[in-house]
């Protein structure tokens, strides 16, 4: 599916994404919507796929919603589809839209660019995102990934895609009797794959389950008023986040309650902790391959579905 974005109304996508922030009081599903507007198109589960990783991914601090809402437009154009050099394009722009991103906010981790009593950089962060995603896919896509981290990423993709593996579609694929599991959705989830394009950072599995959650128990915020509310809250120290003070925050929370089994679990929500590999280098994704790593990522794809029903459960209940 395409999502076009023109370079030239950069002040237009920066007041749309303002005003989306104002009414929807959450990074990703603002960024989400403010393309959605862009391309006069309506879709909320595309909102509320995203409903859960504000706060940096379940509210863990981790990459920012302004990262992850364009890395899901740029799946939905491409997925893992255009080679180049052993790896899908999706690499190539989601690496160019991530250096972008930290090279604007001058980080690309919520915990670095939120302060809730000085929310000043999360609306920049907000503003900007279309812009740098309109940049990313208007640019002439020479590959800053480098030669050596580009070679060993090709060897990781080549190996997974040769075990029939895909971390969040893994977890996706154990939930196709919960949620509607279709290409698109596949293909808007393809830069979620060894900690986010291979970076090692958040683990594709705990995404995954917190998209998922989104999508089954999302609810979308339309209110100015209610924003101001939860702002307010926010800026004098109070607590912004019950599940009423915003309809985003039932899915945040939810999110949240996922990441602290799976840190339970798996000692961290970041790929590389994880793993104990660094996929940028030949001799992480060596030692991944020789360790046998896609079993053991199987297995928590599997855990992380099983533990997602679990909570769908007790939501519903």
């Amino acid at each position: 599916m395409e999502y076009n974005l023109s370079t030239q109304n950069k002040p237009a996508y920066r007041a749309r994404g303002l005003d989306n922030l104002l009414r929807m009081g959450h990074c990703a599903p603002a960024v989400m919507q403010t393309v959605l507007d862009i391309n006069h198109t309506q879709r909320e589960d595309l909102v509320r796929l995203m409903a859960g990783m504000p706060g940096g991914i379940g509210n863990t601090g981790f990459e920012c919603g302004g990262i992850t809402s364009p890395l899901v437009i740029l799946g939905l154009r491409h997925g893992l589809r255009g080679m180049t050099d052993g790896l899908p394009q999706i690499f190539d722009l989601g690496h160019e839209y991530y250096q972008r991103f930290s090279d604007e906010n001058a980080a690309s981790f919520c915990k670095a660019i939120q302060n809730p009593r000085f929310p000043v950089r999360c609306i920049h962060a907000v503003r900007h995102s279309a812009e740098l995603l309109a940049e990313t896919i208007a640019g002439d896509h020479r590959s800053v990934i480098p030669a050596e981290g580009r070679k060993a990423y090709s060897c990781l993709y080549g190996h997974l895609a040769g075990h029939h593996f895909h971390c969040a579609h893994a977890v996706f694929q154990h939930l196709g009797n919960t949620i509607p599991v279709n290409q698109e959705l596949l293909d808007a989830t393809s830069a979620f794959m060894g900690g986010t394009l291979f970076k090692g950072l958040t683990c594709g599995a705990y995404t995954a389950g917190v998209m998922a959650i989104g999508l089954k128990i999302g609810e979308i915020e339309n209110s100015y008023l209610r924003v101001m509310r939860m702002l307010a809250l926010m800026v004098s120290g109070g607590n912004a986040f019950p599940d009423g003070v915003n309809k985003f925050n039932r899915a945040l929370n939810t999110g949240r309650r996922l990441s602290k089994w799976f840190r339970a679990e798996f000692g961290s929500t970041q790929c590389q902790a994880i793993t104990q590999c660094d996929f940028s280098c030949m001799a992480g994704v060596g030692k991944y391959i020789d360790s046998d790593g896609v079993t053991n990522c199987r297995r928590i794809a599997r855990m992380v579905a099983e533990q997602v029903l679990k909570i769908l459960e007790l939501e519903e209940n």
